[in-house]
């Protein structure tokens, strides 16, 4: 059987071959395109159902060396996957993963800030681990005052005496001498501090924070 070479071939044919070579692995490339596009698109769509809307303070002012909650709100329909990411404007961060069994919207979460200052808080969405970053971002300035330690002495019920010197919030504790009645009514504590009072000590001591 002779041989055939491409020369022999008709024109048409040799284009339709080279065609076929070229496009079989764009084809190819198309297929594995598609199919990774349609396994990232659920959690892309989760990720992008609704936005970042908020994010607030609690309390502020806030004094330094005291807890303070920030929480993150979503608008729409918020997000049931999805990453995000929290600055303190501190040096600390908080990356937390969004799903319907944990965290969801909306997040709170909790730092100490040590010194006095303005700190700008961002929430904004990044992703964490296998979760997309959740849509848009939020910034609230938060103020925080210095803790200001006050002269407690004075403030011990008769026959008490104070036991250490204040903290850098002003709390205290004062302990029962012999004989010393027990106050009818709580000390009254500046704020952020709350009373404190046991059978034997009372005082003043920060309140704490609900998670």
């Amino acid at each position: 059987m002779p041989t055939i070479k491409s020369h022999d071939l008709p024109a048409n044919t040799l284009r339709q071959q080279r065609f076929k070579c070229q496009f079989t692995p764009l084809l190819f490339s198309l297929a594995v395109a598609s199919a990774l596009a349609l396994s990232l698109a659920p959690s892309a769509a989760l990720a992008a159902s609704g936005r970042i809307a908020a994010v607030t303070a609690s309390p502020s002012p806030a004094v330094a060396g005291q807890p303070v909650q920030v929480t993150v709100t979503a608008e729409g329909e918020a997000p049931s996957r999805c990453g995000l990411r929290v600055e303190f404007g501190d040096g600390n961060k908080q990356h937390i993963k969004i799903n319907d069994t944990h965290d969801h919207f909306p997040v709170t979460v909790t730092n100490t800030f040590a010194n006095p200052g303005t700190y700008t808080i961002k929430a904004e969405g990044k992703k964490v681990t296998t979760h997309f970053g959740c849509m848009g971002e939020a910034t609230v300035n938060l103020v925080v005052e210095a803790a200001v330690k006050k002269e407690v002495a004075a403030l011990c019920p008769a026959g008490y005496t104070l036991t250490s010197k204040p903290d850098r919030l002003g709390a205290y504790r004062c302990k029962a001498g012999k004989g010393a009645k027990a106050p009818d009514t709580p000390i009254n504590c500046p704020s952020p501090l709350v009373a404190y009072q046991s059978k034997t000590t009372v005082g003043c001591q920060a309140a704490k924070v609900k998670k």
